[in-house]
């Protein structure tokens, strides 16, 4: 993994930190003996120590996750002291300790960011009386080094995920783009290592409460305790969290796919939920996307996409001629409409010819259809084939989402009753046999739909909801997550 950008903000304020403070290695030995009631660390020497750092780089180097970007750090003279002159004595290295420590609660294993090194290392600059003070050097030299690359990829990680998203699946519509390097100008004079830890913490409130649990899990007095499963799922849910996808802020629609359910968020709370369909498997997959929902079709025509056309219509109609009168569908070649009863099926090029569904209280779009912006050309809409939301597996789509109450959601996105009674009126008379045409409406107040994919959620509450890997997605990302999961 290469992190080297994430502390960059934090590697030159400590560089400031050094510059600005040219006089603080000189006292480094004396505020050492003073805090630790060591009187050896008085003679300490910065160009002897300068020397041992460098000897205990190369050693090691290998237990290092970026060595190269550490060697960057340290290449000049006189950086050896950079977090440990900063924040050794005034407890800033402590909190770095035991946050590596409590990377466990985010699905992380502690071991990946020297957590137990760090520990011993700082118990023995603290407490170890040494016999001159050249003894001590070997140790903050290592402690130096395994915080440097600990805090690196403790905050790339909570930054950006531990896996690049698009080598688990091509398809998620999350940027893996790491931004450039901070300017110069963005660094400060000082930097509190304290308050820089806690601002990396992701803010999701969801992301929170999945940590709640293994917190909670975590409490000796706690005898219901997670499977091994379900924590797993946690672990995984929690690193998608991390990845850098639009947060999940105000008022929103959330899809979650292996819980087929929708629900309708504002403010952190769930003023909605319903079931949903969502694509089957086998190349039907409902692909993980964002957008902004900007409009809706009152009483929609189903454009039917190609794949559909090329097997399943041509099929019907080489079986029988008269399918589309049937299922309110019409045919066109090269955009002008025919008579699909006088076309001999079995001898034609299908891509000339495109087929629409129109309104009707058969359209297998239902009576209204959401739109969004996104490269696969899904949506979510209504379905006539109510029954399938009885139904405990529900992936049964071509990829767009059927949604179990569309006059609600519509209601949550206008918020307009006048709007909303329109709408509703109007898809009730075409249940009732009549025709309507296709309308419009745009919503004024354009709102953020997530697809998403998590096996573990929580409801407003707190509680665990564990789903099925319907997709296999998780089984996808388990290896690639494997070196920085946490134990189960």
């Amino acid at each position: 993994m290469n992190f080297k950008h994430i502390l960059t903000f934090f590697i030159l304020s400590s560089f400031i930190i050094v510059s600005c403070n040219k006089g603080r290695h000189e006292e480094f030995g004396r505020d050492l003996a003073k805090a630790f009631k060591s009187k050896k660390y008085k003679d300490f020497d910065t160009t002897a120590y300068n020397e041992v750092f460098k000897a205990e780089f190369k050693k090691i180097k290998p237990q290092l996750h970026d060595p190269i970007w550490i060697s960057k750090i340290y290449k000049e003279e006189d950086k050896g002291l950079t977090l440990l002159g900063g924040f050794l004595i005034n407890g800033g290295l402590d909190k770095l300790q035991e946050s590596l420590l409590n990377s466990r609660f985010h699905g992380l294993n502690p071991d990946y960011f020297h957590a137990d090194k760090i520990t011993d290392l700082l118990n023995q600059v603290k407490t170890k009386k040494f016999k001159k003070v050249e003894d001590s050097y070997p140790l903050l030299a290592q402690l130096e080094l395994y915080s440097a690359d600990g805090l690196i990829n403790y905050a790339g990680i909570l930054k950006y995920g531990a896996v690049n998203p698009k080598t688990v699946l091509s398809r998620y519509y999350v940027s893996v783009k790491r931004p450039a390097i901070i300017e110069a100008k963005q660094a400060l004079d000082q930097i509190d290592l304290v308050k820089f830890l806690e601002s990396i913490q992701p803010k999701n409130g969801y992301y929170q409460r999945l940590m709640n649990l293994l917190i909670n899990d975590d409490k000796s007095e706690n005898t219901a305790k997670l499977s091994t499963e379900d924590r797993e799922k946690v672990y995984l849910s929690l690193e998608r969290l991390r990845w850098p996808i639009q947060e999940y802020k105000g008022k929103y629609l959330l899809v979650n796919i292996p819980e087929y359910k929708l629900r309708l968020i504002e403010d952190n709370t769930t003023n909605l939920q319903m079931k949903v369909c969502v694509g089957k498997v086998g190349g039907h997959e409902t692909p993980i996307l964002s957008g902004m929902i900007d409009r809706m079709q009152v009483n929609p025509v189903w454009n039917i996409p190609e794949s559909i056309a090329s097997t399943e219509i041509l099929g019907a109609l080489q079986k029988d001629p008269y399918y589309l009168e049937a299922k309110n569908m019409v045919a066109y070649k090269n955009g002008e409409l025919i008579e699909a009863s006088n076309v001999d099926w079995s001898n034609v090029n299908i891509s000339e010819y495109s087929f629409k569904q129109n309104p009707g209280a058969d359209n297998s779009l239902g009576q209204i259809k959401f739109i969004f912006h996104n490269p696969y050309a899904i949506y979510l809409h209504d379905t006539p084939a109510k029954a399938m939301f009885k139904q405990d597996m529900r992936a049964v789509s071509h990829g767009c989402v059927r949604v179990e109450k569309p006059m609600d959601l519509a209601a949550f996105l206008l918020n307009d009753k006048a709007k909303s009674d329109r709408i509703l009126k109007e898809t009730e008379t075409v249940i009732k046999g009549q025709k309507v045409d296709a309308r419009w409406v745009m919503v004024k107040d354009k709102i953020p739909v997530f697809i998403s994919y998590y096996t573990a959620w929580t409801d407003d509450d707190g509680n665990l909801i564990s789903s099925k890997d319907v997709y296999g997605y998780d089984k996808l990302l388990s290896p690639k997550f494997k070196p920085f999961m946490a134990s189960l």
